[in-house]
């Protein structure tokens, strides 16, 4: 499971939605001692396109260290999915790279009602996840 501070879930949607129609895509952080996420931080989708995100590794590198020197810890990798479904696509399973992660999948395919998804995935094998938001 994965709870999301107030405000949190707002900002990545908010995200997806003015990176559209190219994929956005982000980190979600929290204590090192727990399991809520307390900061979005958005990261560019350097790929630009509808079908893939990929962060820019020098960018990437620079948030997980200042992460560490922070006490807080990755929580959940964001991205959208701008015209697809909610499901992590077979790229998405491919390039899950930090199994320890969940993801979050925003689905535009309907705008005006996007959905979030939450997964993990583990050695190719994806297991949907509860994501909670607090109002």
């Amino acid at each position: 499971m994965l709870t999301l501070a107030p405000g949190i879930l707002d900002e990545i949607v908010e995200h997806a939605k003015s990176c559209y129609p190219a994929e956005g895509c982000g980190l979600i952080t929290g204590s090192a001692a727990s399991m809520t996420g307390i900061r979005f931080i958005p990261m560019a989708n350097v790929a630009q396109s509808a079908a893939e995100f990929e962060m820019a590794p020098a960018e990437l590198i620079k948030v997980l260290k200042d992460l560490r020197n922070a006490d807080e810890r990755l929580l959940a990798i964001y991205h959208s999915h701008p015209h697809g479904p909610d499901r992590p696509s077979k790229t998405d399973v491919e390039r899950a790279y930090y199994p320890e992660a969940a993801q979050l999948i925003v689905s535009l395919a309907e705008r005006e009602r996007p959905r979030v998804v939450g997964f993990r995935i583990i050695d190719g094998e994806i297991l949907e996840i509860e994501v909670h938001a607090i109002v």
